[in-house]
């Protein structure tokens, strides 16, 4: 009798245990997403599922636009990232503390997007990688566009200070508002220049 109370005192513990582990679950908060999804057109997804407006997107979630697709986030500080069709991009980190700053990765495996970058208090870091190098945010608000192709890339400013660093050389440039740049595997990034209205335009229609 002594041995079936203690098993059977050793069985309620472990049920108010799990109990306990389930209730905490339930009460503990969920993750903030990264961004969510405020427009979508054609067939977007992450985590293989097609996107729709109001969708939360995960950091470590690779976003998948087709051909003739188009997709814009709201991310957790505010800034807005429009995805052109074609494109690939991987949310890598997206830290945001308010006042403490954010520290933002995203890696684009193809493609091209367009990131408005609000501004934060606290220190900032906002990089967006491809396979050839990375561009990084330097002002306090941004607007810019990257595009990564096989072999190469692009970035073009439209307001503030961007940094495109290449991956092979280590070496940067600084790419001011209303300048644009590309950069090559293995090379140094060609010195910017200013960009000509018709080449804004080629990059803004692709991510209205």
């Amino acid at each position: 009798m002594r041995i079936e109370w203690i098993m059977q005192g050793k069985l309620v513990g472990a049920l108010f245990a799990i109990l306990g582990l389930m209730l905490w679950a339930d009460a503990a908060p969920a993750a903030m997403p990264a961004g969510t999804v405020v427009a979508v057109s054609g067939s977007c997804t992450a985590r293989g599922h097609a996107l729709k407006p109001g969708d939360a997107v995960q950091v470590s979630d690779t976003i998948n636009v087709p051909a003739g697709g188009k997709l814009k986030l709201r991310m957790a500080d505010g800034s807005v990232i429009s995805v052109a069709p074609g494109s690939s991009m991987t949310v890598e980190s997206y830290n945001f503390g308010g006042g403490a700053g954010r520290d933002v990765k995203l890696w684009l495996t193809q493609g091209l997007l367009r990131a408005v970058v609000a501004p934060v208090g606290g220190p900032s870091t906002f990089e967006v990688s491809t396979a050839v190098g990375a561009a990084s945010v330097r002002s306090a608000s941004v607007e810019w566009f990257f595009k990564a192709e096989p072999g190469s890339a692009q970035v073009g400013v439209l307001d503030g200070h961007v940094d495109l660093t290449s991956a092979a050389t280590g070496h940067s440039v600084s790419i001011p508002g209303h300048w644009g740049t590309r950069l090559e595997t293995g090379r140094d990034p060609v010195p910017p220049r200013n960009w000509t209205e018709a080449e804004f335009e080629a990059v803004t229609d692709s991510t209205q």
